[in-house]
């Protein structure tokens, strides 16, 4: 079992790759996306309950973890402007506030820590769960309504707090749940 969440978080990263092979060389569908999307979002909810079930949610995991969740819901969007490219369009001021904060977070997560944060912030829970809203009503029901600008809020929200948690700890820390959590850290670093 304490192989699982990396079985999980390559699974994951086997379903982008899917995704992309899809994109290049056509085939794709919204049944099959749906199905993907599935694979890689409950892979994503059971790697870190597995993980912290055996005490094997080491800081690499969490970095891997993040790392491909990224690849997989970039890889998404791009997967969705080829198939549904008036949603894309409809949207785009919302997806790109939110793809600004990421290349934010990710440019300060290079500099300040060499890597992937990892924090795995609540927040980041809400992004991916209104993801999966988004998707199934687009994928599932072709449905497009509020839910990709509800997802992209979620996801700044998400980007913006990851920033100022990375701003916050003075030492890089996996799974830090909240900026709350962040000031807590940074006042008593012993106290984890």
């Amino acid at each position: 079992m304490r192989r699982v969440p990396w079985s999980l978080v390559i699974l994951r990263a086997a379903a982008a790759f899917a995704l992309a092979t899809g994109l290049v060389v056509g085939g794709l569908s919204d049944r099959r996306v749906l199905a993907l999307f599935v694979i890689a979002f409950v892979s994503d909810y059971f790697d870190g309950v597995i993980a912290r079930a055996y005490g094997v949610a080491t800081r690499r995991l969490r970095q891997a973890d993040s790392l491909v969740d990224t690849l997989f819901y970039l890889t998404l969007a791009a997967v969705t402007y080829r198939l549904h490219p008036d949603v894309i369009r409809r949207h785009a001021a919302a997806i790109g506030i939110c793809l600004g904060t990421l290349v934010a977070w990710m440019l300060l997560d290079l500099l300040r820590w060499r890597a992937a944060a990892g924090f795995h912030a609540l927040s980041a829970k809400l992004f991916a769960a209104a993801l999966g809203v988004w998707a199934v009503a687009l994928y599932g029901f072709g449905v497009d309504g509020p839910w990709l600008v509800v997802a992209c809020a979620a996801g700044t929200l998400s980007h913006v707090e990851g920033i100022a948690i990375s701003f916050t700890l003075r030492r890089h820390v996996a799974d830090v749940p909240s900026l709350a959590h962040a000031l807590r850290l940074r006042r008593h670093p012993a106290g984890r």
